[in-house]
C-alpha cells in the first residue's frame, strides 16, 4: 500500500510540473507576440498622406530619377530626367511625355529620344506612367483598366507637374505635354482640362472621343492652347476617319483638330504644304488667341507607328512648335 501510495503521489507531483511548464511556456508566447506586435505596431510606416509633396527632392546630379507620389491614396510612379548644366537658377521648359496602352515611362523614353533633345536644347522632361496591371491612361473615354476603375489621371500629372515646380526651377510659361496613342488622348484631356497649365499639346496617333450622338467626350478648355498633331492614314488602331475601334468610339482627326481650331479661335482656312513625294501633307491653321496655332501631319500611307516611321524628325518638329508658343 505504501509503495502505491508513492507512486501515485510522484506521479501527480510530475504531471503537475509538467503542467506548470507548459503554461509557462504559453504565457512566455503570449508576451513574445504581444512584445513583437507592439514593436510592429511602433514601427509601421504611418498611411500616406499627400505629405511627400512638402519633401524637397534633392537633384543632385544631371540624369534620370525615379519617383513616386501619392494621390489619393495611391502610390503612382514617374521618371524625371534633368539636363546637363541644370543650375537651379535659370527657369526651365517643362515636357510631359506620356506613353501608349501597355508602355512604362522607360519605353516611351527610347521612342521619342526626348531625353537626348533635352540635353542638346535644355529642358526638363517627365515620364509618368500608367496605372498597372494594363498601364494604361483614363483619357475621357478610353481605355483599358484606367478608364474603367475612373483613375484620376488628370490629378496625377497636375500633381507631378506642381511637385516638379516646387523642386526644380521651371518656366511656368514653358509647360507643354506629348502623348502617343492612348497618352495622346491623354494630352487631349490635359490640355483641355488643364490649359492654364500646359502652353502647347503635341499628339501622335490619337484621337478625341465621341458619344454615340455626335458630341465630342472633351472639356472646354479656359485657356487658349496650341495643337500639334501625326496621324498615319491608314491607321486602323484609332482610324484616321474616325470610329468604333477597341470597343471605343473616336472622333475622325479631322473633327478633333477641328475643336482646338474653334475654340482656339484660329482661322478655319488651313495653310496647306505637301511634301516633294506627296507622303506628308501640313495643315497649319493661324490666328489663334494669344497667337496660338493648331497644326496637323497627316502621313498618307501611315499606319499608327508613325513616330520613327513617317520620313520626318517627329520629335524636333514638336520642340521646334513648343518653342514658338508659350504661354503669353
Amino acid at each position: 500500500m505504501s509503495g502505491k501510495s508513492s507512486h501515485n503521489n510522484n506521479t501527480g507531483s510530475s504531471r503537475k510540473n509538467r503542467r506548470t511548464i507548459l503554461y509557462t511556456v504559453i504565457a512566455a508566447g503570449i508576451i513574445m507576440v504581444s512584445m513583437a506586435t507592439v514593436l510592429l505596431l511602433l514601427n509601421k510606416p504611418a498611411p500616406s498622406t499627400g505629405l511627400e509633396l512638402k519633401e524637397k527632392i534633392e537633384y543632385a546630379h544631371p540624369g534620370n530619377y525615379n519617383l513616386s507620389i501619392n494621390v489619393n491614396g495611391v502610390t503612382r510612379s514617374y521618371r524625371v530626367h534633368v539636363p546637363p548644366g541644370y543650375d537651379d537658377k535659370t527657369p526651365l521648359p517643362l515636357v510631359i511625355v506620356l506613353h501608349w496602352w501597355g508602355g512604362n515611362s522607360k519605353s516611351i523614353e527610347e521612342y521619342t529620344g526626348f531625353s537626348y533633345k533635352a540635353d542638346r536644347e535644355k529642358f526638363i522632361v517627365i515620364y509618368p506612367q500608367g496605372m498597372g496591371p494594363d498601364y494604361t491612361w483614363n483619357a475621357g473615354f478610353c481605355c483599358g483598366q484606367a478608364f474603367r476603375n475612373r483613375v484620376n489621371d488628370v490629378e496625377f500629372i497636375r500633381r507631378i507637374v506642381e511637385k516638379t515646380q516646387a523642386d526644380l526651377k521651371i518656366d511656368s510659361k514653358r509647360i507643354y505635354a506629348v502623348g502617343v496613342s492612348n497618352g495622346g488622348m491623354m494630352a487631349y484631356r490635359l490640355g483641355a482640362e488643364l490649359s492654364e497649365v500646359f502652353a502647347a499639346i503635341a499628339v501622335a496617333s490619337g484621337s478625341i472621343g465621341k458619344y454615340s450622338d455626335g458630341r465630342l467626350i472633351i472639356a472646354n478648355p479656359s485657356k487658349p492652347v496650341s495643337i500639334i498633331a501625326f496621324h498615319g492614314k491608314k491607321d486602323s488602331l484609332i482610324p484616321y476617319e474616325g470610329g468604333e475601334s477597341m470597343g471605343y468610339l473616336f472622333a475622325s482627326v479631322n473633327e478633333s483638330i477641328m475643336f482646338w481650331v474653334r475654340v482656339d479661335k484660329c482661322s478655319e482656312t488651313p495653310q496647306i504644304e505637301t511634301s516633294s513625294n506627296g507622303r506628308i501633307v501640313k495643315e497649319t491653321y493661324t490666328g489663334g488667341v494669344d497667337s496660338t496655332e493648331v497644326v496637323l501631319y497627316t502621313i498618307t500611307d501611315g499606319d499608327h507607328d508613325i513616330w520613327n516611321n513617317s520620313g520626318i524628325h517627329t520629335t524636333d518638329i514638336i520642340w521646334d512648335f513648343f518653342k514658338k508658343h508659350p504661354k503669353p
